[in-house]
C-alpha cells in the first residue's frame, strides 16, 4: 500500500487567509472531473488539458486534503472515503462560486428589493403614482420615499439613497440622470376668481405676468428657499415683486388654501391638471416669462450597474417618460 503524503502544515490548525492564498481554486474543478470520471485521461479530456497537467493537480489535492484520494484499481481510479465526502462540499463550493460570478440580473418575481427615493409629493404625484398599478402586483418591490433634502447627493453616495427624483439638472460628474419629460408651469384659481374673466383667461391664452402678480401668491418653496426658484429668479429679473400669502413646500396641500380665497397658485401643469379635476379649480398656463423646466430620474455612479435599480428606472420611463426627451 503506497504511503501517505506528508501532511501540508496548515492541516492541523484552522486555515487562515493567508494559507489560502496559497491554494489553486482550479484543483477543485480538477477535483470535480477526476471524482466524476475516475481518470486521469478523461478528466484531462473534459478540461481540455493534458494528463501531465492533471497529475500533477492530483498530486497537489493529495498533500493539500492528507489523502490519496483516489486509488488504481486495475483500469480504473476509485474513490476514497474522504474524496466521497468532499464530492459534496466540492460541487457545492464551485456552485457558489459560479454564481458569484454570473451576470447579475434581477427579476421582480422572485427578487426582493427596498428603494429609497427622494422627492417632493408633486414627484410622487407624476412619477410614482403612474406606476404603482404595476409595482403593486409585485409584492417583492418596496419604494420608500424620503423628502428632498440639500444633501441628496451624499445620500446617493452612501447608498441611503437608490435615486432622486428632482426638476432641476444635477451636474455632479458622479451622478447619471435620466430626463424624463418637460414641464410647463400653469396657474390654479378657485373657481369663479376674477381673474378667469381676464381676456387672456378667457380665449385660452397665458395672462400677463401684472394680472398674475395683482393677486395674492401661494408659493411652493421645495428646499425652503423663497428666493431661489426659477420663479423667484424670473421675477427679480423683470424687477417684479408677488405678495406671498403663504409659503409651504407641499404641492398636495397648496390647492387646499385657494379653494376659498382670491390666492393663486404657480405649479406644474400636470399637478395643476390632477387638482382642478380633482378639487374643481381652474387651470390655465402661467406667463410664458416663466417658461418650462426638465424633470429627471438621478442616480449614482456606484449603484450604474444595479439591475434592480435599472429595472425600476425603465418601467419609470415606460410608464411617464416623453419619447422625446429619450
Amino acid at each position: 500500500m503506497p504511503a501517505l503524503l506528508p501532511a501540508p502544515a496548515f492541516a492541523a490548525r484552522p486555515m487562515s487567509d493567508d494559507d489560502l492564498t496559497r491554494i489553486d481554486l482550479n484543483l477543485l474543478v480538477v477535483f470535480s472531473a477526476l471524482i466524476e470520471t475516475g481518470s486521469v485521461t478523461r478528466a484531462a479530456e473534459r478540461l481540455r488539458s493534458s494528463q501531465p497537467a492533471v497529475s500533477r493537480s492530483l498530486a497537489r489535492l493529495r498533500e493539500l486534503f492528507d489523502d490519496p484520494l483516489l486509488i488504481k484499481s486495475g483500469k480504473e481510479m476509485v474513490p476514497t472515503p474522504r474524496a466521497l465526502a468532499l464530492k459534496g462540499p466540492v460541487a457545492a463550493a464551485l456552485g457558489d462560486i459560479r454564481r458569484l460570478f454570473k451576470p447579475a440580473g434581477f427579476d421582480p418575481a422572485i427578487d426582493r428589493r427596498r428603494f429609497r427615493v427622494s422627492s417632493t409629493d408633486y414627484g410622487v404625484l407624476s412619477v410614482l403614482a403612474p406606476v404603482m398599478g404595476e409595482l403593486a402586483t409585485t409584492s417583492n418591490i418596496e419604494i420608500a420615499v424620503d423628502p428632498l433634502s440639500d444633501d441628496d447627493h451624499q445620500k446617493l453616495a452612501s447608498g441611503a439613497l437608490d435615486m432622486v427624483i428632482i426638476g432641476r439638472t444635477p451636474e455632479r460628474p458622479e451622478l447619471y440622470r435620466r430626463r424624463l419629460f418637460t414641464e410647463r408651469r400653469a396657474c390654479l384659481v378657485r373657481e369663479h376668481h376674477p381673474i378667469t374673466r381676464d381676456p387672456d383667461v378667457m380665449a385660452g391664452r397665458p395672462p400677463t405676468i401684472d394680472a398674475c402678480l395683482a393677486w395674492p401668491h401661494v408659493v411652493i418653496t421645495v428646499l425652503g428657499d423663497l428666493t431661489g426658484s426659477h420663479v423667484a429668479r424670473q421675477l427679480r429679473r423683470l424687477d417684479k415683486r408677488r405678495q406671498v400669502a403663504v409659503q409651504m413646500p407641499y404641492f398636495s396641500v397648496a390647492p387646499l388654501l385657494i379653494e376659498q380665497s382670491d390666492a393663486l397658485l404657480i405649479l406644474p401643469e400636470r399637478a395643476a391638471k390632477r387638482f382642478a379635476e380633482a378639487r374643481g379649480l381652474v387651470m390655465f398656463e402661467a406667463p410664458d416669462v416663466f417658461g418650462t423646466f426638465d424633470y429627471w430620474l438621478v442616480w449614482h455612479e456606484r449603484a450604474r450597474r444595479d439591475p434592480a435599480l435599472h429595472w425600476l428606472i425603465e418601467r419609470i420611463t415606460a410608464t411617464v417618460g416623453d419619447p422625446a426627451c429619450a
